[in-house]
Formats: C-alpha cells, structure tokens, sequence
C-alpha cells in the first residue's frame, strides 16, 4: 500500500532516531570479529559455554537436561513441566488455545508481573505483548525445550527482571500431535517427532488459509485477542554449509506495512546479532543458504532457504497486521543441546531488546495502523492507491559471509548411525567476501487498493474466514449501488511453488458502474487497520492469498470457469451509495 520506504514518508523525531541506530549498528550487522575484536569466546559447532544452564532442583529440570540431551519432551511432559511452575508462582495464567484433532491439549503460558490472565488486563497495563512459539515442526524440537528453560530463568532465575516493561505469551509445543508421533533420528535427540500435524497438514503452511485448528486456535486465542506486537517463531534447518549458530528472518511480504517489518530488519537485527555475539558467543545473520555446487559462494539468499515474499508462514503473514516478527533456524546437524542453546540465547537478546525499546515498537505499529487508515481515506476512492500482489528479492550489497567448504555425513564409527560431521565444520568457519545479499523484498505486480470489497452472501465462507484473521466484515442490511471494477477471468491455472499446486487467475480489471448490491452482502471496508490484509487475501492475482490457496476453486468451475470469461465474484467498489 505504500511504493515509498516507511522513512521517505512520514518522518517523525521516533524514526529518525531508529535511524540512528541502524546506521551506528551497520558496521555491527555486516562485520565478522577477529581474535582481538571480540570481547569473549566465539562457540563454534557443537561448542556451548560450561553451566549456561545453572543448577536447578530435579523437578524444575527439563527433560534434555535429565537425559544428557539424548530425548526430548512429550506433549505429556512439556504440560507436566508447565504445571511444575504454575504451582510455584503467581505471575503465571494459562491461555487454552486449541484442542489437536487427536484430542491433545494446545496452550499458552502468559507471564507477567503482576499477574495478568486477560487480554483487557494487558492492554491496560499499557505494555507490549510478545508472543514465542516453539515445535511448530516437531522434528525442529529445540526452541521447544529453550523456551522452557527461559520460562524457569524468567520466573526464578536471573531473568526476572524481563517481566519489568512487557507481558510475554509462550507456546512451547505448538504442535503436540506432530510430537508425539516419534521416529528415530539420525543424531541428537535420539527420538523426533512428525513435521505436520495428525491431518498430515504443515502448520506453516496455513497462515492465510486457516484449516487447521492449531492455527485457528492461535488467531482466536491469541493473535486476534492480544494483538502482540512481536512474535518469534522458532525451527531448525537441515545439514548446512553456513556458519552461524541461529539465523533469523522477518516478513518479507511487500504488500504489509514497511514501517515494522523495515525496523525489524533494520534496527533490531543489527542489535540482536552483536548482543548474541557479546553475551553468549554466537554468531548470527540473515535467514539464508548459498548455493553449494560452486566455492566460493556468490549468493546469500532468502530463497535458497525456502523464506519467500509470499504470506504462507506465520511469521510472514503477521506482518500484514503491522507488527513485528522473527523466524529463527538453527543448523540442524549440530547437537541438540547446542540448537537450545542458540535458540535460548536470541530470544534471550530478543527480550532483552523489546523490555528495553518496547513503547519505541509500540509507537511505529501505532503510526502504521493509522497511516493505513489515512491513506484508503485520502486516496482509496480515487484510485490512487495501489499496492502488491507479489514480489521477489534484490540484493542489498555484497557482505562477509561465515561459511564451510563442505559438510557432509559419515558413519559414526562403530555405529549405524549416519550423524557424523565433518570435523572441518565444527570449527571456524572461513570468511568469503564480495557475496550478494539477496534479501531485499520488491513488489513485482500491482493492484489497485478499494475503499472495499463486496462478497456475494453465498461466499459466507469467505467472509468467516476473513473474520478469523480478525478482518472487520458486515452484512449489508439494504440494497445499494457501487461504482467499482471486477476482475474478468480468461483461464485458471495451477501452478506448482513451493511444494504446493496454487491456484493463478489470468485476466483483467475492468470498471463498473451503478453495480446493483444486494442486501445480505458482505461488506469488507479497508477504512480499518488490516486493509493490507484483507487486500492480500481478496485480490485475485495475490501471490498466495484466498485465490492461490484454492479457496475459490469450486465456486469459480461450477460457474463455468474454464468454458466460458466469468468474474471474479468479489466486487472491489471505490464508491458506495
């Protein structure tokens, strides 16, 4: 919705000063330390520093660190765990989110202090909400099990003093399905469980469609009610050839507000990776992978690494709400106990960062919902304003990169275990110069943005499930008319992208006049905060919106599509009378 970068526009004393900081933290974001730079020992591998973990009694001890690293928890034992706390203090409420299809528990702890149970309580003690989620994907176990450390440190340990000017929501076992269906694993833990859920449905996957109940029970629960203003969604990546510890990524969705989204990358990404560095002795950047068939590496790139300036992710999608996000992967070849500890370590910079700069974040989320506000009112109904349908990456200049020649698997000797690493790439990795970093999102295609949209009332369908995303809809009481364009279908496609057959729409707008609305309409005016999301949702040619997702399908070939030009039976109107 906005064509401008969120500080050409708008400028206020607020951004300046993040400015700032991006600019003193460039150096910080870009530099590989030497020996003589760093203020302590960088870990490598599986390296991690000696009791990071302190001493705890045996019930307040995860299930990691009773079996040396070699398990992980159940979905039995993360609530057992979890209740472990709750009994032993009171700035702890339980959010249940979500029962799974085979009848297990989804919830959500909220800390704060002092104890706050409800989304009104939180809203008025006036501090930022942020929300950590673990186990998305069961065989990515490890934020699961750091989060659950961090909840004791928070609530006991040396960390208490993060409840100060924010109240955090954790999810440690977002899929606990996928958790418990465990398979042997080539490493550490010796048991994982299952990537998707019982229906055999990625979790992230759904964050626009919404037809799993996990995601359905998040948006209900927590996103629609809480409204975080950061989330951080935790994984692990496969075998690589990088060398960081954790690498992180935000939404990269042109069409969402840049104002959060370019704070995030800007600003707080620099801070946070020379905070890992000096507290914890990690080294962190971009969420990317290099091409591996050539040395040295030419491309650092998001697309590489399956991160995509489509919506489908959770962490993506979020940013269409004009809030902040971060996915973090660890490598996933190195020790479980390694991967907790990377994950512990960002999000413990990551708390530390927003209980510090919390009403900062604040205000820039406050001035992108009012600034998407302001601009469907000034320009909407012109047909002034337009905004992306898709997008791809650019480069934003060539860096130093952390990488190993090689990293591949052997038989660990005596075993038939094949989790074996390279013993080159457990310890420094090489510094490669003069390498692109493409992760730069750019709109590639533009649509012009509505006062609103007219969803016939056979498509209830439609409008509910733009009510679960917490997208404003009414029923229109009364006829009316609209002056507006529809879009003319010439052919519908499939196309295969990223592991799924999307949906692609070929045809043209065209304008309309005096169209006849009659009562029982939905009416979805953008005239409210989540017009970019509504917008990505309803446009037809959206990259993975409502169309690509196959949520049209049945409507459009019962309607004759592919024998004959129809419209695409969502009206966009840029006056109503």
């Amino acid at each position: 919705m906005q064509n401008l970068k969120w500080h050409e526009q708008g400028v206020t004393l607020l951004r300046i000063v993040s400015l700032l900081l991006a600019l003193f933290c460039l150096n910080a974001y870009f530099f590989i330390p030497s020996a003589e730079a760093t203020p302590q020992k960088i870990y490598w591998g599986n390296e991690v520093p000696a009791g990071w973990r302190g001493e705890w009694p045996e019930e307040l001890r995860t299930v990691p660190e009773k079996t040396a690293f070699e398990r992980t928890s159940s979905s039995l034992e993360v609530l057992e765990f979890i209740d472990k706390l709750r009994w032993r203090t009171d700035k702890m409420a339980i959010i249940p989110m979500f029962m799974t299809p085979q009848g297990r528990a989804g919830v959500a702890v909220v800390l704060a202090d002092p104890r706050v149970a409800t989304p009104g309580e939180a809203k008025a003690s006036g501090k930022p909400v942020i929300y950590l989620q673990g186990n998305i994907h069961p065989p990515e176990a490890e934020a699961k099990e750091a989060l659950l450390i961090l909840m004791r440190e928070i609530l006991f340990g040396t960390k208490k003093h993060l409840l100060k000017n924010q109240i955090l929501i954790i999810c440690p076992n977002f899929n606990p399905d996928g958790n418990d269906a465990l398979r042997l694993n080539e490493g550490w833990p010796h048991l994982i469980g299952k990537r998707t859920n019982s229906q055999d449905l990625d979790l992230n996957r759904d964050a626009i469609k919404l037809e799993t109940p996990e995601v359905i029970g998040l948006y209900r629960s927590v996103f629609n009610l809480w409204e975080p203003l950061l989330i951080y969604d935790g994984h692990a990546m496969g075998r690589v050839n990088h060398g960081y510890a954790i690498v992180y990524a935000t939404s990269t969705v042109p069409a969402s507000h840049p104002a959060p989204r370019g704070y995030v990358f800007e600003v707080m990404f620099p801070a946070l990776r020379q905070a890992v560095r000096e507290k914890y002795g990690l080294e962190t950047f971009t969420h990317c992978l290099f091409d591996e068939k050539s040395w040295p590496p030419k491309v650092w790139s998001h697309d590489l690494a399956i991160w995509s300036t489509e919506a489908k992710f959770i962490a993506a999608a979020y940013g269409l709400r004009n809030r902040m996000s971060i996915l973090a992967e660890t490598p996933g070849h190195v020790h479980f106990e390694r991967k907790i500890y990377a994950h512990y370590s960002l999000i413990s910079a990551i708390l530390e960062y927003t209980n510090e700069h919390g009403r900062e974040m604040q205000a820039i989320c406050q001035q992108a919902d009012e600034e998407v506000v302001r601009q469907i009112r000034e320009k909407a109904s012109r047909g002034e304003l337009k905004n992306y349908v898709a997008g791809k990456y650019e480069s934003w200049g060539k860096i130093d990169l952390l990488a190993y020649r090689s990293n591949r698997p052997f038989l660990l000797p005596g075993t038939s275990v094949m989790a074996g690493v390279e013993p080159a790439a457990l310890g420094p990795p090489e510094i490669v110069t003069g390498v692109e970093h493409l992760t730069k999102p750019v709109g590639t295609k533009e649509a012009r943005v509505p006062l609103g949209y007219i969803i016939p009332a056979e498509l209830s369908p439609i409008a509910e499930k733009l009510k679960l995303h917490n997208v404003k809809v009414e029923t229109i009481s009364k006829p009316c008319q609209a002056d507006g364009e529809e879009f003319m279908i010439d052919s519908l496609e499939k196309e295969r992208r990223w592991g799924y057959d999307m949906t692609v729409l070929k045809g043209n707008f065209v304008p309309v006049k005096a169209r006849q609305i009659p009562a029982g309409s939905f009416l979805v005016s953008l005239e409210q905060p989540l017009a970019n999301l509504a917008f990505y949702c309803l446009e037809p040619e959206a990259a993975d919106g409502f169309v690509g997702w196959g949520l049209f399908d049945s409507y459009l070939k019962s309607a004759g599509s592919g024998e004959k030009k129809i419209a695409y039976p969502i009206f966009k109107y840029f006056r109503l009378y």
